[in-house]
């Protein structure tokens, strides 16, 4: 039974001499009022061991034949590797001379203590756990459990990313079934629990359960926003020894601080994000009549998107119209409400901007393109006056809500409105449809995040492309939260850098949501590493977190998580082309003209991806091999090197054959290109090549009639380009190396299977 009051009078005693973390006597306090189980211990002031024979008697009282001798020091934090710790059998003489020698060994001993001894293997997996708990401001209070001991950091950096531990927030550890899912991911609890080859149960779930859901309470108990005047920052036991069945603590740190009685973020209404996101109207602050300055090519690229130009306003004193385009003196003289209020002024403007604003009660929803506020050192000022026009509009607006500052913009492809200040000139706009991609939408902190990624894949054209700046009101999660509830919405490509308090928590939870709607979420998270989290901090004044935990609860909730630039470049690829197929199993079947190729994805053929032919079907394609005058060199097997003696009628056959058996959920085709027998470049003089002859077409076509994947390789230089933009045309994503090609294609299966 848990004594909340008894735990709170002990972090008060600490707190009250000046402490911020407990002893481990006082740890192992902490676990007993909490109802678990800690060793039967003694302790000993280190001041005059005069008596080390008594406390040597003393130790006889404790259960089993042996005891624990431990240091009790603030000042040595690594008690075993430092000689801190004896195991001794329970011989008085013999545990009052180790007493006298570590008494001497470590003069700077605040105490000692003797605990029992408890019987367990501790080179065995399962047998010693690490259960920790810390408070994160993104995420709330998280659990974490993996494997424990004295080399545990060295084990779960040698492991293969996202394999240990396994994270929690608390928030989420009281929902039905959620501690079941959650050590269902936990490949250390099941050597504890025998479901390894060969081992056997060491302790019954419902025994980790009552510690992990302990942690959980405690950390809600004692957070902030909580009953009590102290939050728990971090509470680690290490290792928690499985024995006879049951678990027992044999060492703890609990730190601890003052709470914090923060008010909770004011998010924005859904009406208030959803006018920014179906935006009917629309108006620009900051237009130059004299020069193109960004205000106004934002102006002209609404204009050229297509957004109705009487629905258009300017806001500027002392001018009629700038580019055929209606100017007011001021908000409040707009003749309607305006959805998307764009502001593209200097910094110093933008607190008068929004009040203005503000105050017109004209305006829903503010774009706001200014940067230098909070992001910059010393502009916190500016950033402060920002917070209080955005709650004075409140006021008066309560679906009044502020996207930005430092936005780049947003482009919305079903209202036709394009807010980038990017010249047209300097890349294709993500505007129109492809017909061959998933709908999509891509939010982003960073804006030339987007546009870097748009550049470089231009058949990329979402129909929300949004870019979020330094989430000033508006955040990431905000947005996703809204777009995930777009019923024809398939996809949600996201790049988050930092997070509000609670936004971790609350982006997880609509992840959740997105997936059991069907929905792909591709996520890259910056801010990885001490710097990489200074980077961050500097551009967008969010909370950086730690990448560690946020990879291992994003994907957990359910997201595609990209490690690399590249790497989501090629998963958002794949889900976009891939987010309307069937794939009901890994099964794939691979082919290439170029026997490197084949051994290269041969090499990359594990888990979920798998390269399997039956005789049945081999026959098929060695018929159509026959045919095509290739069986005296080629025989069908998976994956299959049609060598560069193959024609595109030969290769389109033998697709056409794979892509509609059952057998394969899809295919990848990698062709070096540099062969006489296909047709690999435009139509022109110089060359015999004709692409409208090429095989792509009639394999792309299969690929949509059969409503599978289909991943095309070019593994060559420039000159090839064209091929490259022909495949991309028709739907196909297309790679530059097969070996690539193949990773990212298992990565994504093992995600959507």
């Amino acid at each position: 039974m848990e004594d909340l009051n008894g735990i709170e009078k002990i972090l008060a005693y600490a707190g009250a001499q000046g402490r911020r973390s407990l002893t481990e006597t006082e740890v192992y306090q902490v676990l007993a009022l909490a109802g678990l189980e800690a060793p039967k211990h003694l302790l000993f002031p280190a001041a005059g061991l005069a008596p080390a024979a008594a406390a040597g008697q003393a130790c006889a009282a404790l259960p089993g034949d042996r005891a624990v001798l431990k240091l009790v020091s603030s000042k040595t934090l690594h008690k075993t590797e430092s000689g801190g710790v004896k195991v001794l059998e329970k011989e008085p003489e013999a545990l009052a001379a180790a007493l006298k020698a570590m008494a001497a060994r470590f003069p700077e001993a605040e105490a000692f203590m003797a605990a029992e001894f408890v019987p367990h293997s501790p080179f065995a997996l399962g047998e010693e756990l690490l259960l920790g708990a810390r408070a994160d401001e993104a995420f709330g209070p998280v659990v974490t459990l993996g494997p424990g001991g004295t080399n545990a950091e060295a084990l779960i950096s040698s492991l293969r990313p996202g394999t240990a531990p396994s994270v929690m927030p608390a928030e989420l550890a009281f929902n039905t079934g959620a501690w079941e899912k959650f050590l269902s991911r936990c490949w250390i609890w099941d050597y504890a629990a025998g479901r390894v080859r060969g081992g056997r149960r060491l302790a019954e779930d419902g025994e980790i359960v009552k510690w992990l859901e302990g942690f959980a309470h405690l950390m809600k108990r004692f957070g902030d926003g909580g009953p009590s005047d102290w939050t728990i920052e971090e509470f680690e036991v290490n290792p928690l020894a499985v024995s006879r069945g049951r678990l027992t603590a044999l060492d703890g740190v609990l730190r601890f601080r003052p709470a914090k009685k923060a008010e909770p973020r004011r998010r924005p209404t859904k009406q208030g994000v959803d006018g920014l996101i179906h935006t009917k109207s629309a108006a620009v602050v900051g237009v130059s009549e004299k020069k193109m300055n960004m205000a106004r090519i934002i102006l002209n690229n609404i204009s050229k998107a297509g957004f109705p130009r009487e629905r258009t306003y300017i806001i500027k004193e002392g001018a009629a119209e700038i580019d055929g385009v209606k100017c007011y003196p001021s908000p409040a003289q707009l003749p309607e409400k305006v959805d998307m209020y764009v502001v593209a002024v200097p910094s110093p403007e933008v607190p008068r901007v929004l009040a203005e604003a503000g105050e017109s009660g004209k305006v829903n929803g503010v774009v706001l393109i200014s940067g230098g506020m909070g992001e910059k050192s010393g502009s916190e000022g500016v950033a402060g006056t920002v917070v209080e026009a955005i709650a004075a509009a409140r006021s008066k607006n309560p679906d009044f809500a502020l996207s930005g500052g430092n936005s780049l913009g947003i482009v919305l492809n079903g209202s036709k409105i394009n807010t980038l200040f990017i010249p047209e000139y300097k890349m294709e706009h993500p505007l129109g449809v492809n017909p061959h991609m998933a709908k999509t939408a891509f939010v982003s902190q960073s804006g030339a995040f987007v546009i870097s990624t748009i550049s470089k894949m231009p058949w990329l054209k979402p129909a929300y492309s949004i870019t979020v700046g330094n989430q000033q009101d508006v955040t990431v999660p905000d947005y996703v939260e809204r777009l995930a509830d777009e019923d024809d919405l398939k996809v949600l490509l996201v790049y988050m850098e930092g997070f509000k308090p609670g936004d971790g928590l609350a982006l997880a939870k609509t992840i959740e949501k997105a997936r059991s709607k069907g929905k792909l979420v591709v996520l890259y998270k910056a801010g990885r590493t001490a710097v990489g989290q200074k980077a961050v901090m500097g551009h967008t004044a969010s909370i950086a977190g730690d990448y560690l935990v946020t990879r291992l609860i994003m994907e957990n909730a359910g997201a595609l998580v990209a490690e690399t630039f590249d790497e989501f470049n090629d998963l958002a690829a794949l889900a976009c082309s891939f987010a309307d197929r069937r794939t009901k199993h890994g099964n794939t079947f691979f082919i290439s003209n170029a026997g490197f190729e084949s051994a290269g994805m041969a090499d990359g053929v594990a888990g979920r991806l798998t390269a399997e032919m039956s005789r049945e079907l081999a026959a098929v394609v060695d018929k159509t091999l026959k045919e095509h005058r290739l069986d005296p060199i080629v025989d069908a097997k998976n994956p299959l090197d049609i060598t560069p003696m193959a024609t595109d009628a030969a290769i389109a056959a033998v697709l056409r054959s794979a892509l509609a058996s059952d057998e394969f959920s899809g295919a990848i085709a990698s062709m070096i290109p540099l062969t006489a027998m296909m047709n690999t470049l435009p139509k022109g003089d110089k060359w015999p090549d004709d692409l409208e002859k090429s095989f792509l077409r009639e394999a792309a076509a299969a690929a949509r009639e059969a409503r599978k994947p289909l991943v095309f390789v070019v593994g060559s230089g420039a000159l090839y380009e064209p091929y490259c933009a022909l495949a991309e045309s028709l739907g196909l994503p297309v790679f530059r190396s097969a070996d690539r090609a193949v990773k990212m294609y298992r990565k994504y299966l093992e995600y959507v299977l």
